[in-house]
């Protein structure tokens, strides 16, 4: 589904933290919003509370999902992080299935208004020219090992019962082998538990590292189509949050901590730098970020020019 684009947004903030504010007789908590997705719509909508967490809302309309998120977690196309000095745990503001409006930039529940007309609308940053090949390959190396040791103390089933098919998927990426690959996906998607499983994560990282290599090959464009053709009609063996990472992956969208990490592994030369991006994004979870990375690695070691000669075991 396609979803309007917000506006861009000067610098200006909705205030900061939380405070009462009342509307028709009712007093609401008022949240500011510190930056929002651009694909969070700009349009009146009508929804409904999906799923709530201490840290995390879910918010239902249209057809997908928006993440209301707090203030440290990581930016997205469908994010609406909250401004520094928000409320601690988010579920004394929200119950699911409670309706949403969003109104002239305010979105309001029966307890709550976040106002979004003054939040900055957050964009990917646009890669750098890549370094040369060598390069890449010693951040993927070090990737690798700060990976292994993420693995030691969070394990997944992507290293351990899914990692022949995972890297059997990897295998037919680099062939452009689109048949194998739809029958590697049918067993990944859905694998594991929680609320995105790892064979989803690893889908997810797989194809931002694919879509960095794809703009000018006709025939990687091709696989990719048929890639993501095959996760459409399996879509309903995950979970709905999980399907909404993968159909925004289907059309080239991810989180900015995502984007943050391969930008770093294929254009930054300062390795402190490339670190940073690294242990951000292994922190997401348990073990969903490193699976994510598991399949982002993946993805690049399929169709990096020089891919073959970087070993990583």
């Amino acid at each position: 589904m396609h979803v309007q684009s917000a506006p861009s947004a000067g610098p200006q903030r909705f205030g900061s933290g939380w405070q009462p504010c009342r509307h028709s007789n009712t007093t609401r908590v008022a949240l500011a919003v510190e930056s929002i997705g651009y694909l969070v719509p700009q349009r009146n909508f009508t929804g409904c509370v999906h799923s709530i967490f201490t840290q995390a809302c879910n918010l239902a309309c249209n057809g997908t999902l928006l993440a209301l998120c707090a203030f440290g977690a990581g930016d997205g196309p469908t994010a609406l992080r909250l401004a520094r000095g928000a409320p601690n745990d988010l579920r004394v503001l929200f119950e699911v299935g409670e309706r949403i409006d969003c109104r002239q930039g305010r979105l309001r529940t029966s307890r709550a208004e976040l106002q979004l007309v003054h939040a900055s609308v957050w964009r990917p940053a646009e890669p750098g020219l890549w370094l040369a090949p060598l390069r890449t390959e010693a951040h993927l190396r070090s990737a690798h090992v700060r990976l292994a040791q993420r693995r030691r103390t969070h394990a997944s089933v992507i290293d351990g019962e899914a990692a022949p098919v995972a890297a059997a998927l990897g295998d037919a990426c680099r062939s452009l082998d689109s048949d194998q690959a739809a029958r590697h996906v049918d067993r990944l998607i859905g694998w594991g538990e929680g609320l995105t499983p790892a064979g989803d994560d690893f889908l997810i990282g797989l194809l931002a590292g694919l879509d960095a290599c794809v703009p000018l090959d006709g025939r990687r464009r091709l696989f990719r189509n048929a890639l993501t053709a095959a996760l459409t009609c399996l879509m309903q063996r995950t979970t709905p949050i999980a399907a909404h990472y993968l159909r925004l992956a289907e059309g080239g969208h991810y989180t900015g901590l995502l984007i943050d990490l391969r930008n770093a592994l294929l254009s930054e030369d300062d390795g402190d730098v490339v670190d940073a991006a690294l242990q951000r994004a292994l922190a997401i979870g348990a073990t969903s970020g490193a699976d994510t990375v598991t399949g982002l690695l993946a993805g690049l070691l399929a169709w990096l020019p020089a891919a073959s000669t970087a070993k990583l075991a």
